[in-house]
């Protein structure tokens, strides 16, 4: 059964499993509906998304969708500050942009506030104290309830609290990318900010469904992604396979329950799994129910370091400056 969450500012309990729309951006709009649908029934009731994903197909999809529920039933968590420009996206948090941003979500998403608005990602050519004023801005004319961050590190992150305590944090996690335990983590709980974390799967990785011969033509993120390109992606593989099998063992589940649990073990923590898919958000809510224990974690980790000489992580992801 699906756990909830308390963020600042959000009157709603809040899944501690949120739907992350970037897949549903590039996708068909029946398929994103009925995900969206199946996510729901499921339990999740947090929607994570942002304007840049499919240049703002996943937020009208969602606008669409979230019509025959009520309002006060959806988080909706959306970003600014990356802009897409005809050559690439790169980096803009400037009033200006944020505000135009923030209007053309609005629109797409059909509804007159946003639950979670964060920034992307950090603007180095725009002081955290105007950007947070900004975001200020956004809350007192009630565009937006909670304030949310996302891939600042601890620094910026103490940058950005000096003018304006963020509700939320959002950045890359899951066990193959676990930079944020060192410090970003233990800064949200000490805190009291809700750390949201994506890739919780590792673009699907650690469902343990990938086959050895995969094409990944049409999946950008994967083909830009070291892990996915040989002969990493092999030793990914193996040690995906050597974690499901000692976990099916010992525990009678596999690596994608495991997955999930590393990240909701830890206070104020949700897991935002992608899917375009109803199929692929079939099991949201059965990976509750247990916690894996020390020796589990210990013998997962291990695995990892065995088998995966040449780690990486998310760094890839992040966009030009402007």
């Amino acid at each position: 059964m699906m756990e909830f969450t308390r963020i600042s500012g959000i009157g709603t309990k809040v899944s501690r499993i949120g739907l992350g729309s970037q897949p549903i951006g590039y996708h068909s709009k029946e398929a994103g509906r009925q995900t969206i649908d199946r996510a729901l029934e499921h339990g999740i009731n947090l929607i994570d998304t942002s304007p840049v994903y499919g240049n703002g197909r996943a937020e009208e999809i969602i606008g669409e969708t979230l019509k025959k529920y009520g309002r006060e039933e959806i988080v909706i968590s959306s970003k600014t500050g990356l802009e897409k420009t005809r050559e690439t996206t790169v980096r803009n948090s400037s009033p200006e942009f944020m505000l135009k941003d923030i209007e053309g979500s609005l629109r797409r998403l059909r509804t007159d506030y946003i639950d979670i608005y964060q920034i992307h990602w950090p603007d180095p050519l725009q002081s955290m104290e105007e950007t947070a004023r900004t975001m200020r801005s956004f809350q007192e004319e009630g565009k937006i309830r909670a304030i949310g961050i996302s891939n600042f590190d601890l620094r910026q992150m103490e940058d950005f609290s000096e003018t304006l305590k963020p509700n939320t944090c959002q950045c890359p996690y899951n066990i193959f990318e676990s930079k944020v335990e060192s410090d970003i983590l233990p800064y949200c709980q000490d805190n009291e900010i809700v750390f949201l974390a994506y890739r919780s799967l590792c673009q699907g990785l650690l469902t343990g469904k990938m086959k050895a011969d995969a094409d990944f033509t049409d999946h950008p993120v994967k083909r830009a992604d070291p892990k996915f390109q040989l002969p990493r992606y092999r030793q990914y593989l193996e040690a995906v396979s050597g974690i499901d099998s000692f976990s099916k063992e010992m525990h009678s589940r596999g690596i994608l329950d495991l997955a999930i649990q590393w990240i909701l073990g830890h206070d104020n923590t949700i897991a935002l799994w992608g899917a375009w898919k109803p199929e692929h958000i079939e099991s949201a809510d059965s990976v509750f129910g247990w916690n894996p224990d020390k020796e589990t974690l210990y013998r997962m980790t291990q695995i990892i370091k065995e088998i995966i000489k040449d780690p990486v992580g998310p760094e890839f992801l992040e966009p030009s400056t402007r």
